[in-house]
């Protein structure tokens, strides 16, 4: 029988970590930031103008401007909205999870 206390013999990757922890908010807040740099930077902005029935480009569809133009709204609003959030909150558990663990040690 498998104990499950027993360290798993393959490293995890970089970009894992337990579940809430700090190290887990901090790389979706990344991911958010790299995914909305790059929508930027292929040019995605000029179809947000789908907001005001216009089309960004004349040569593609409508369908695929809103999809950009919203691609790009919606990486943008978590970029300005939900990365910040997700931060402060891996800020705030570290500070909290440090104090807790100095707290045990000055029990024991």
């Amino acid at each position: 029988m498998k104990n499950n206390h027993e360290p798993n013999s393959r490293p995890s990757p970089p970009w894992s970590g337990a579940f809430f922890s700090a190290k887990y908010l901090s790389l979706r807040a990344l991911a958010i930031g790299i995914l909305f740099a790059l929508v930027h930077l292929a040019g995605l902005r000029e179809y947000t103008t789908f907001i005001t029935g216009t089309t960004g480009n004349a040569e593609i569809s409508w369908r695929l401007s809103a999809f950009y133009g919203m691609t790009y709204l919606t990486l943008y609003m978590g970029c300005v909205v939900v990365a910040p959030i997700l931060i402060l909150t891996a800020i705030l558990l570290s500070i909290w999870e440090r104090s807790h663990k100095e707290k045990g040690q000055a029990k024991a």
